[in-house]
C-alpha cells in the first residue's frame, strides 16, 4: 500500500482569487486518493526531516532561503519572480514541501514503501536562485540529493511527467550523471526549455533526456514515449531509486495544458514505472505531486496514479 504524505500547512500557501495553483487542488488530490481506496494510508503533519533546512541551502542557497523567508513574512513578492504570488505562510508551506519529501524518501528507505506526497508549491520550476512557474524551492532535487547521501544509493533516476518541462530540476543536475533527468511535456510551451537536443553538459551529457510532444496529443503518443523510451532509458541506467516529478496537466479537462491524456493513462505509465523499479531499485519510487489544474481531471489522475503506485 503506498504511504500518501500531506500537511495542513500547504492550504496556508495563499495565491490569491483567480489563481489555478490554488489550495483546492490539495483537496481534490487527496479525494483520488480516497476514491482510489487508499484513505487508511494519508499520514497527515508528519514530523519534517530533520535535514529540511540543509538540503534546501545544498540545492538553492542559504541566502536564497532566507531571502523567501523574509518576503514571505513582509508579504512582499520576491524581486525575481513574477508569477510566484507570496503570502504570511509561502515560506513556510514551501519549506514543509521539502521536509515532507524527505520524510516520505526516508520512509521509502526504512520500510520499502512507494510514496506519493502531496504538497503545495510544487517545484520543479525553481532554480537555484530563482523561484518562477509556482514553484519556491525544488523539492524533487531536494529529495535526489538527500538520496544520493544514503547507503547504496549511487544513481537516482527522475521522471517528470508534467506537461510543462522541469527546466530547474534539469538545469540542477544537467551535468551529473549520478542523476538522470528524464521529461515528457508538450514543446514548444512554457517554460521554454525542453528540446530534444538538451542532453546534458560535460560529464552529465548523455543524462539527460526530453521527449517532446505536441499540443493535442494525447494518450497513444503518451504512452508510447513512456513505453518505447522511458522505461528502456531506466532498464539502461539500472537507478537505485526512481523519483516521479507527477504532475497531471497534461489531462484532458485541464485548463493549462492543451493536451488529451486520460487518468487511465497516467495509471498504466504509473505501473510500467513501478515494474522498472522492480527490476532495477528495489522497488524503490516516490511520487511528488507537481501540476495539475482542474479539480476532477486531478482527482481521476491521482485515484489512477495511486493504484499504479500500489501495483505488485
Amino acid at each position: 500500500m503506498p504511504h500518501v504524505y500531506t500537511n495542513r500547512i500547504f492550504h496556508r500557501h495563499d495565491t490569491g482569487i483567480g489563481h489555478p495553483e490554488r489550495p483546492a487542488r490539495l483537496d481534490a488530490a487527496i479525494d483520488g486518493v480516497t476514491r482510489a481506496g487508499f484513505a487508511s494510508s494519508i499520514v497527515t503533519d508528519a514530523a519534517l526531516h530533520p535535514d529540511t533546512d540543509r538540503l534546501i541551502a545544498k540545492v538553492h542557497s542559504a541566502d536564497y532561503a532566507r531571502e523567501l523567508d523574509e518576503s514571505s513574512r513582509a508579504g512582499m513578492r520576491l524581486f525575481h519572480s513574477l508569477d510566484n504570488p507570496i503570502s504570511s505562510a509561502s515560506f513556510s508551506a514551501a519549506r514543509a514541501a521539502v521536509g515532507t519529501a524527505l520524510t516520505a524518501a526516508a520512509a521509502m528507505m526504512d520500510e520499502r514503501e512507494r510514496p506519493f506526497v502531496v504538497a503545495r508549491p510544487p517545484g520543479h520550476h525553481a532554480e537555484r536562485l530563482t523561484a518562477m512557474g509556482f514553484c519556491f524551492f525544488n523539492t524533487i532535487a531536494c529529495a535526489a540529493e538527500w538520496l544520493r547521501e544514503q547507503a547504496g544509493i549511487e544513481r537516482v533516476f527522475i521522471f517528470d511527467f508534467d506537461v510543462h518541462h522541469g527546466n530547474g530540476t534539469q538545469h540542477l543536475f544537467e551535468e551529473r550523471d549520478d542523476v538522470y533527468y528524464a521529461s515528457i511535456h508538450r514543446y514548444p510551451f512554457y517554460p521554454g526549455t525542453g528540446a530534444i537536443d538538451e542532453i546534458g553538459i560535460g560529464k552529465g551529457r548523455g543524462f539527460t533526456r526530453n521527449i517532446p510532444l505536441d499540443a493535442g496529443d494525447g494518450d497513444v503518443k503518451f504512452l508510447r514515449a513512456v513505453e518505447d523510451e522511458i522505461v528502456g532509458i531506466i532498464d539502461d541506467y539500472a537507478p537505485n531509486a526512481i523519483l516521479l516529478s507527477s504532475g497531471f496537466d497534461a489531462h484532458r479537462r485541464d485548463p493549462l495544458g492543451g493536451m488529451r491524456v486520460s487518468e487511465e493513462a497516467y495509471g498504466e505509465l504509473t505501473r510500467r514505472v513501478v515494474e522498472t523499479a522492480e527490476r532495477h531499485a528495489n522497488g524503490r519510487v516516490l511520487s511528488l505531486l507537481e501540476g495539475g489544474y482542474d479539480l476532477e481531471g486531478l482527482a481521476a489522475s491521482v485515484a489512477e496514479h495511486v493504484r499504479g503506485m500500489g501495483h505488485e
